[in-house]
């Protein structure tokens, strides 16, 4: 019950973002004008070009113009392809056949990544559409594929020339807000007394800069996810808006921590030199900040190189040290926050290349020390993703293997029975089947749905009106609103896009009876999907989630022991020891929402786990720590604790893989002697972090078991 209801919710759910009304009312344009054409110049055969505008602008997912442009053109040559192809004439025989290897290959898709794998179901969708209404001869074949070609280049033409969209805006200007708070407290904190306290401390008013800051930092994230999540295809600038957001959550961190150890550190006149540097710094870091928020916020370039650097403040305390100035004390506390400027320095300039890339689409080849790392510029042959997902271990090879037999069993099963309009049925078997059984089901929930509401009303619709010309205006208004909601609720979309499918057919056809059909129809479909799901090589996704962690905890260990075994984290075993933990954390955390939809108990029951993955990445946020400040420690000894941490990260990642609770903690590494205070900082927050990593796999093992 509790699963189901949880999968209600997901239905009636409303993401915080705005409606994209230029997407929904250039989708009518796309779909309305040549509908408009056909019934001026009395061409049916033009309701194909309205198709293909449809199914092109579906592609369309945003991000940088050549990308857009590359997808779209796909879609265009792809449909008027295979179009031509389900066109002609055949068998039933032979149309269960093709619809296998034609659904089979475009579930394949997805090997390629979520844009490809959009455009593998809109084509799969089309070819069904196109092998059901079969052409009379080859020329009208070509006909078809002519005015498919001519509707997608409108669609193009609308995007890419006319009428462009930036969809990333709302996230943009979310996240400089961001940056704004974050600078405003940088210039709080330069503007601090050198010979007191930076008071008096209100700690209500420190406590409420640290609130305000994260409400926007969640507020950004949500809008940036929803964002994403309606454009399921991954841009340069979805990826650079991603990091600028981490980067931002990692410099909270560093304002929260750096004035804190100000706060601690002794304020003897024959300090108050060293701190003038360090306020400084803060000054100049807001500028820094200020920039990137520029370039969210006016979408040009404003990131101008910073000139500001730690080293003024390293010689002022190198000089106090010769002087015999420095207590041990000060040297601890003032050594630390120097290491910590450091970081500060790394992240604003990596943080400033991001944001100045932003327009240009272009990939960053940089070594981010903030948030998840982008993907490897390296070039990939082009059939290495196939070879890849070639086996029935793969996802992907069982999804598309699924999704082929239950279209074919479907076509089947339409031309057995001789369903009216039963393309419908085989539609809502490949809208419906996903990879993974939960999403599945909420899917199917949505689409039956949205199909009984929709189909409802464009019934009561033809009731009241029959006219060919309001009912063309009205199902461009149904497109049109569809698409805006789209960013908001998918359930919206269905049951927006429902009626204007059923509309769209009827002109068609003459059949004004249609709705009981496709409510039918779609019924049918979805219940073959939640079948083959079932049966058909079933991916429930609590078998898999524990594999997902436990390589997260070995990415955990792997990017340790790069770190203990180099000399700077711009070694290329360190930064490539990054990316894979940031990959693998990612696909845990996909793999944990994915669990949400199966979970049959109480969400706060699932708290343990994602403690689990929260403490995994701050484990992994502790080395990155630690591989920052590699050079600055002068070659300190990290072999006790990495052979020490490694070994519990590998037992936590055993238990986890074989649902038990994991071995006690061996008694702790000891402290070398000798080192410096930032050094034994970093060791004693790296053993906590494990600590705590260790405590939340104890209390995580009876949900990983169940």
């Amino acid at each position: 019950m509790n699963t189901l209801w949880r999968h209600l919710e997901s239905v009636f759910h409303v993401e915080r973002t705005r409606p994209a009304f230029g997407a929904g009312l250039r989708a009518a344009l796309a779909v309305g004008v040549p509908m408009v054409i056909a019934a001026i110049q009395h061409l049916p055969a033009a309701t194909w070009a309205g198709m293909a505008g449809l199914f092109v602008t579906l592609v369309d997912r945003g991000g940088p113009y050549r990308d857009r442009a590359l997808s779209m053109g796909a879609m265009t040559l792809l449909g008027a392809v295979m179009g031509l192809v389900s066109a002609l004439r055949g068998s039933d025989g032979s149309a269960v056949l093709f619809t296998w290897v034609c659904v089979t290959a475009c579930g394949f898709a997805r090997s390629y990544g979520d844009t490809p794998g959009l455009m593998g179901v809109v084509l799969a969708n089309y070819t069904v559409v196109s092998l059901a209404l079969p052409a009379q001869n080859l020329t009208d074949a070509l006909i078809r594929s002519g005015l498919f070609i001519l509707g997608g280049l409108w669609a193009m033409t609308l995007a890419l020339v006319l009428w462009p969209l930036r969809p990333y805006r709302p996230a943009r200007a979310a996240i400089a807000v961001c940056y704004r708070q974050l600078a405003d407290r940088a210039e709080e904190v330069g503007r601090w007394p050198l010979d007191g306290p930076p008071a008096p401390v209100n700690v209500v008013e420190l406590v409420d800069w640290e609130s305000r800051t994260r409400q926007s930092l969640e507020g950004a994230r949500d809008v940036l996810a929803s964002t994403r999540r309606a454009r399921a295809g991954e841009s340069d600038r979805g990826e650079h808006l991603l990091v600028l957001l981490e980067g931002a959550d990692a410099l909270l961190a560093l304002l929260v921590a750096l004035p804190e150890t100000l706060e601690v550190a002794p304020r003897e006149p024959r300090y108050q030199a060293l701190r003038a540097e360090i306020h400084r710094a803060f000054a100049e870091h807001a500028r820094d900040l200020r920039h990137i928020a520029l370039a969210l916020e006016r979408e040009r370039h404003e990131a101008s190189p910073s000139t500001w650097s730690p080293d003024r403040a390293r010689r002022v305390m190198a000089s106090l040290s010769e002087e015999g100035a420095l207590s041990d004390s000060a040297r601890a506390s003032y050594s630390h926050a120097i290491g910590l400027l450091v970081r500060m320095r790394e992240y604003s300039d990596a943080l400033l290349d991001v944001a100045d890339h932003l327009e240009d689409g272009r990939p960053v080849e940089l070594d981010m020390p903030v948030g998840p790392h982008p993907a490897s510029q390296r070039s990939r042959p082009l059939l290495e993703p196939l070879r890849d997902n070639l086996g029935t271990d793969s996802v992907i090879f069982r999804h598309a293997l699924r999704l082929g037999v239950t279209a074919a069993l479907a076509t089947a099963l339409v031309r057995v029975l001789k369903l009216d309009h039963g393309y419908w049925v085989i539609i809502t078997v490949i809208l419906v089947l996903q990879p993974y059984s939960g999403m599945t089901f909420r899917r199917g929930l949505e689409r039956a749905a949205g199909t009984l509401l929709g189909g409802a009303l464009a019934a009561g619709l033809v009731v009241l009106v029959r006219e060919p010309a309001v009912l063309l205006v009205a199902i461009m208004a149904f497109f049109a609103v569809a698409i805006a909601v789209k960013p908001l609720s998918f359930s919206a979309f269905q049951v927006l896009l429902a009626p204007a499918l059923v509309l769209l057919a009827e002109m068609q056809t003459g059949d004004w009876e249609l709705a009981g059909v496709r409510i039918a129809n779609t019924l049918l479909g979805g219940a073959l999907a939640l079948i083959g799901a079932r049966l058909l090589w079933p991916s429930p996704e609590h078998s898999r989630f524990p594999e997902e962690v436990a390589s997260a905890l070995r990415a955990d260990r792997d990017y340790l022991l790069s770190v203990a075994a180099a000399r700077s984290d711009s070694e290329p075993e360190v930064r490539e020891a990054r990316r894979k933990l940031g990959i693998r954390l990612l696909s845990a955390e996909a793999s944990f929402q994915r669990l949400l939809t199966e979970w049959r108990g109480s969400s706060r029951q699932l708290e343990p786990t994602m403690a689990l993955l929260a403490y995994a990445r701050r484990f992994g946020a502790a080395v990155t720590a630690v591989a920052a400040s590699l050079q600055w420690h002068g070659r300190q000894d990290l072999s006790p604790v990495a052979s020490y941490a490694g070994n519990v990260l590998e037992d936590l990642a055993l238990a986890v893989e074989h649902r038990r609770v994991p071995s006690p903690l061996p008694r702790s590494w000891v402290q070398q002697e000798g080192a410096d205070a930032l050094f034994s900082t970093q060791m004693d927050r790296l053993v906590r972090q494990l600590t705590v990593l260790h405590h939340a796999t104890v209390r995580a093992a009876p949900q990983l078991s169940s």
